[in-house]
This record gives structure tokens, sequence and C-alpha cells, in this order.
């Protein structure tokens, strides 16, 4: 891998450099803002330079040492076609240079060199160079190279670039995904769908750009917020809501026991697991009173399962504690109370995550509490939220639906089904995670 810098008026004007030079097969790997110039070194007046670092494979550099050697080749046979004499009979066995073109060709026999010297410029006759002695003081054979023996006369003046150009507004639009939170490469992904979906006259409009790319992110995202679906026929549905702690999983699951019990009419239990926490287990004993549920909080496994033998309800939310997810002893506990469960039970583990943790952090915990078995997320506290693109990224990339998505502290309203066109909105238009849950919920009289 080679690795080069390029510089330009910003990204990507120096994105546009390298796809054109350096082909599909570049890449970047960093960038940085820097000034030039300035009113006498105070950075007055200064300009904004972009610096783009880029590595280019090892064939990459080798075919740009060959295109070198290839265009001094060219340059070879231009000075054929410029000489008067006729030289049609050798033509199979020489190639032909002017002796004015010698020191443009290096390097050259000392005994050619003594002749240019010695002989006045007029008197020399073209020098003839033998494709043996090319070869051997170029690198390259001519024979080798058929396509150099066409007729240099005939070659249009500039070659043709095929390199697809990419339109401004799309190297913007790109830039905004990724600062959103969004990978490179998914970035990339998304840009091609616009570019092979838009007509040109759309690309020329910022805003069609972003509307069309609501409805390709739509495509990308899967929902399911029926908290009773895949339960087979005659089984008791058990929820757990897993998660790092401070995630919002105790305030959630209120609002959804409110959801299911108040507005939907189902018989809804409520456990906790965290017995670490007396805070967490009164919060949830108190809107487990405040709704007239059934309210548990097992010490161990153990009690857990003579629990919920007895217990007679549709559907059972279970709160957990907030485990560190880099500790997989945690986890394997948890585990144990999804083992106490019984046969007339249909377990599902969903993973809180607040939307307010950094892309790095979030897909730690993704792959963390892979080992639980979640199938579903439900992301909170999108109303403090600055982007949503990291997490559309990792639901997308990992195969998972969206469940619910918490938009406040009000229990039980601040809660919505998850939708593939709020997602997307928020995604390209994160100005309306703003005031969220306002423009949403009216409380019931």
């Amino acid at each position: 891998m080679d690795f080069v810098k390029i510089r330009g008026k910003d990204l990507p004007d120096c994105i546009m450099q390298m796809k054109t030079k350096y082909g599909p097969d570049a890449h970047f790997y960093d960038h940085r803002f820097v000034t030039e110039g300035g009113w006498l070194g105070t950075g007055l007046f200064a300009n904004r330079i972009c610096e783009l670092n880029i590595g280019i494979p090892e064939k990459q550099a080798s075919r740009d040492r060959i295109e070198k050697k290839l265009k001094d080749l060219k340059e070879l046979l231009k000075e054929k076609q410029r000489t008067p004499r006729d030289y049609s009979s050798e033509r199979t066995e020489k190639q032909y240079i002017s002796p004015k073109s010698l020191d443009s060709i290096r390097p050259f026999s000392e005994r050619r060199r003594k002749r240019l010297n010695s002989e006045p410029i007029s008197t020399l006759e073209p020098i003839l160079i033998d494709e043996a002695e090319a070869e051997e003081e170029l690198g390259l054979s001519l024979a080798s190279l058929p396509e150099l023996r066409r007729d240099v006369s005939k070659e249009e003046p500039h070659e043709t670039d095929n390199t697809p150009k990419i339109h401004p507004n799309l190297m913007r639009f790109q830039e905004k995904l990724i600062s959103e939170g969004m990978s490179a490469t998914y970035a990339n992904g998304i840009l091609l769908e616009l570019q092979n979906q838009l007509a040109p006259a759309d690309l020329s409009r910022y805003q069609s750009i972003c509307e069309k790319a609501v409805a390709i992110l739509e495509q990308h995202i899967s929902v399911d917020f029926d908290l009773f679906s895949g339960t087979p026929r005659g089984k008791r549905k058990v929820v757990f809501f897993s998660g790092p702690t401070g995630s919002g999983k105790t305030t959630s699951i209120a609002k959804l026991a409110a959801k299911y019990s108040l507005h939907m009419g189902k018989k809804v239990s409520l456990y906790t697991t965290d017995n670490y926490r007396i805070a967490a287990v009164d919060q949830l004993r108190f809107y487990a009173e405040a709704m007239d549920m059934e309210f548990q909080a097992p010490k161990d496994p153990r009690k857990f399962r003579e629990a919920i033998l007895r217990d007679g309800a549709e559907l059972i939310l279970v709160d957990t504690a907030g485990y560190s997810h880099r500790n997989p002893e945690n986890l394997l506990r948890l585990r144990e109370y999804f083992q106490a469960l019984s046969d007339k039970d249909y377990l599902e583990n969903i993973l809180v995550m607040s939307s307010t943790i950094s892309k790095t952090n979030a897909w730690s915990v993704a792959e963390a509490y892979e080992e639980l078995g979640y199938k579903r997320i439900l992301l909170t506290k999108l109303d403090e939220a600055e982007f949503l693109g990291s997490f559309l990224e990792l639901a997308d990339t990992k195969g998972r639906e969206f469940a619910f998505v918490s938009v406040g502290q009000d229990v039980p309203f601040d809660i919505l089904n998850a939708t593939k066109k709020l997602l997307a909105e928020t995604v390209i238009f994160p100005e309306k995670l703003r005031g969220i849950a306002g423009e949403v919920f009216e409380k019931a009289t």
C-alpha cells in the first residue's frame, strides 16, 4: 500500500480528485483542514485548504510508474512522425527520434552524446533507436505494447475520462450523513442508490435528494411494535428489557404497561430483577400500584420461577439491572432468569438503548448483548438526541427491528410505536427531533 496526500478547496473536491486520478481502489483514511497564507503571519485573509490522506494499492502505484514509461515511449513515437525522411523499409526494425528530443529522453549511450556534441545540429540526421536498446534503457519492450504502434497522428488530442462524475449535491449529502453518525461505507451505499434513482434534474435540487433519501432509508428500516408478535397460540408473553445503566428501561416499561393495560385491556404484571438499586425497585412498584398491576421483585431465579408460575397475567414485563456490557458474567447471570421460565411462557428480550450515546458505544453495547438473543430495539431519549444515523445503520447491518421510541419522561404518554417514516425523517431532518413529544401526544382527559 502506498500513501499519498491530496489537497483541495474542500472535502468533496479532494474525493473527486482521488476517484478521478486513482480510481475506485483508492480510499481515504484521514482528512484535516489547514490554512495557508494570511496577512503578516496572523492568519487574516488566509485560505482554508483540505488535506486528504489516501491509500493506493501497490498495483495502482506500479501502474502509475508503468504509465510514466509509456508516456516516454509515446513521445518517442511522436518524434518519428515529425521526421521528414521516409524510413518505411526499416520501420519494422527501428524507431526514429530527432536529435532535438535527445535531452528529453534519459539515459542515452555515450556514443550518441559525443556525436551530438561534435557535429553541428543542422548536419545531423535523425538517430535510429533499436527496439532492443529501448527495452534495455527504458525497461519496456515495444513488442509487448501493441497499442503504442498505432498511428499517433490519428489519436484524439485528449483521452476520454470514463470515471463517473459525482454530483456536488450528492457529495454534500454524503458529508451530511457521515457527520450525523453513518460510516463512509454505509453512506456511499445510500449515495449509489440515490444516483441510480434520481434524474439529473432532481440531482440539481438538494431538497429532492433529501426527500428521495427518506424513501430509500425506509426500505432499510425494519419495525415491529406489537409486543405479542410471534407469540404462539396458548403461550404467555414474557418480555425482558435489558440494556446499560441509564438507558431508560424502567420508565419505558411503565409506559408500555400503561399502553397495554389501560388502553388495550390486557392483564399485565411488572417484575424486576434489579435488586441493587432500591430506588429503581420503588419506582417500578409505584407505577404498578398506580395502575393496579401485580408487582414482583424476586431475589434470585428460583423465586422468580415460583412467582411467575402463580401469576395469571397475559403479559409480563421484566425490568433488569443496568449491567456493564463489558462484563460477560453479568449477562450470564441474566440468562439464569431466562432459564427459569416455564413451558407455557414465550420469552423475548428487547434491547433498550439511549439515542444520546456515541456511535462507538452503541455498537459495543449491541454486540455485547447479542449473547442474549435480542431481535428488537427500543430507542429512548429521542428528544435529547442530536442524530440517529448510526442507530439506523446498526439495526440495518445487524438485521434488527425497532419496536418503540421514547420521546420524553412523561409516563405513560411519551412513547411512540416505531415507524419507518418517523425514523427515516428524523435521520435526514434531525431538526424534527426537537419537541417531538409535544407534537405527537395529548394526554387523555
